[in-house]
């Protein structure tokens, strides 16, 4: 949900300096986040600030905290503006992707699926060590002022899904408990298509995870987000936790 809330702050804090009756081409471009600390059962706020703004591009600091100030997550996210007035769109677009799992092996007992996950109607297509691949629908509830799949719901599935190739790689037994440390996500593209997420965990340097994850239409194949996980999954040694 982090994701989302900062998404969301950061993009109400741009659109304050931003000339709507121009009908500018909004969109975010990426996000850093860091996880300073888990929220259980509170509400939060999330607060963002416009840095600098450098003609249509937006440098945003954004934080989520308690409403007691407790700070749960800190991070930087660039927004954008520009009036193309009409302007044939310059693209080059030749991402190379993983290709997709034969078979699709889907876990009998998807555990990460509840509570926002399950609103988001998250699926968990392939489970495998090391790679996972998301689903997520483009609903209403998916979509962002413009009707395209909201960047806080790309960043979600994105740290959902690094999150789901951390754990494939070991073992649940008691004492076994993980978060995400920090994520960088861009959006090179925006869609109205469902989007499936693809996370490839690249290494494991002790209890850290280093994943790539790729976000595509789940209909055209075209690339909608890139995205970085970095995980902190600790195991207990000869049964005594870490």
């Amino acid at each position: 949900m982090a994701p989302a809330l900062l998404l969301m702050a950061g993009t109400v804090a741009a659109w304050t300096d931003v000339d709507l009756d121009t009908k500018p081409y909004l969109s975010g471009v990426d996000m850093s986040i860091h996880y300073l600390t888990s929220a259980r059962g509170e509400d939060v706020l999330a607060e963002a600030q416009v840095v600098q703004r450098g003609r249509d591009l937006f440098f945003l600091a954004v934080a989520l905290r308690t409403p007691a100030g407790r700070p749960i997550c800190q991070g930087v996210m660039t927004y954008r503006a520009p009036n193309y007035a009409g302007q044939a769109p310059r693209l080059y677009a030749q991402p190379l992707l993983l290709p997709v799992p034969v078979p699709l092996t889907p876990p009998d007992n998807p555990r990460v699926i509840r509570g926002y996950v399950h609103k988001l109607a998250m699926t968990i297509q392939h489970h495998s060590p090391g790679r996972v691949r998301l689903h997520m629908p483009c609903t209403a509830m998916h979509t962002d002022e413009c009707g395209q799949m909201h960047p806080g719901a790309l960043a979600s599935i994105t740290d959902l899904a690094g999150t789901a190739a951390a754990w494939s790689l070991v073992s649940r037994r008691p004492g076994t408990r993980g978060a995400t440390v920090g994520m960088h996500v861009s959006y090179p593209s925006a869609t109205t298509d469902p989007v499936v997420a693809d996370a490839h965990v690249q290494q494991r340097s002790e209890e850290l995870f280093f994943s790539t994850v790729h976000v595509t239409s789940a209909k055209t194949g075209d690339l909608v987000a890139l995205g970085e996980v970095t995980y902190r999954l600790l195991e207990p040694h000869d049964g005594v936790g870490s």
